[in-house]
């Protein structure tokens, strides 16, 4: 399967408080939107959950897989959550151990088996881009991989990805990119990429072009505007 285009892969929205007021038909344009689980969450799930018309998909940004906790995955399930985006990835384990946590949170809460779907954010963990185990088969559940090339940097101490269109890129997240694209094919999956928090109406296209032509099937929108351009709404 191919899932180099972006233009037939909708972009997931890393959203704050502003995006939870966008138009049901704005949010209708994205894959899916991650809200960071954490306090108040299940108000802001439950009314998501709830939505009239929504068709994207709820998904939780939790944290690395040893702070994980199994009551904190239990409650997200029950509130609504549809998939997790496992932040600090270090590979094929975390992956598997997470897959183990999801089967007994559905289990708790009356869902089918395998329901809740899995992105694996890589980038703050640096040593998981340098695993040498494949994704291929460690999980039906994984749906895609994500890299995450601010929290790369922040943790090598290296320049963070520019804000505007055309500036430079530190060796060490081009490296991590590329060994993303790599996994995610690999594992017959999509990867995607997170945009820069500021980058403007300009720098976001140019992104856009950018994560296409070095082969992410799409992107993590960090604003209700980003959301707007990449999706064409």
């Amino acid at each position: 399967m191919s899932v180099n285009r972006l233009q037939t892969i909708k972009p997931l929205l890393l959203a704050d408080g502003d995006a939870l007021s966008l138009d049901v038909s704005v949010l209708n344009t994205l894959a899916g939107l991650i809200l960071d689980a954490g306090s108040g969450h299940e108000t802001r799930i439950a009314a998501l959950s709830q939505m009239k018309g929504r068709a994207f998909t709820l998904l939780a940004r939790v944290e690395p897989i040893e702070l994980l906790h199994e009551d904190e995955l239990n409650r997200l399930l029950g509130g609504g959550i549809e998939g997790v985006v496992l932040t600090g990835c270090r590979g094929r384990a975390d992956i598997q151990k997470l897959d183990v946590m999801l089967r007994v949170a559905e289990a708790r809460n009356g869902l089918p088996a395998g329901r809740t779907r899995i992105y694996a954010e890589y980038g703050a963990s640096p040593e998981g881009l340098l695993s040498p185990h494949t994704l291929a088969g460690c999980s039906q559940r994984l749906e895609g991989l994500i890299f995450n090339g601010s929290a790369l940097a922040k943790a090598v101490g290296c320049k963070e990805p520019a804000s505007a269109a055309h500036q430079g890129v530190a060796a060490p997240v081009l490296a991590g990119r590329a060994n993303v694209v790599l996994r995610a094919h690999e594992a017959g999956i999509r990867a995607y990429e997170v945009l820069p928090p500021t980058a403007d109406a300009v720098a976001t296209r140019w992104a856009l072009s950018q994560s296409t032509n070095d082969g992410f099937a799409s992107v993590v929108c960090r604003s209700p505007e980003q959301a707007v351009i990449a999706s064409g709404a």
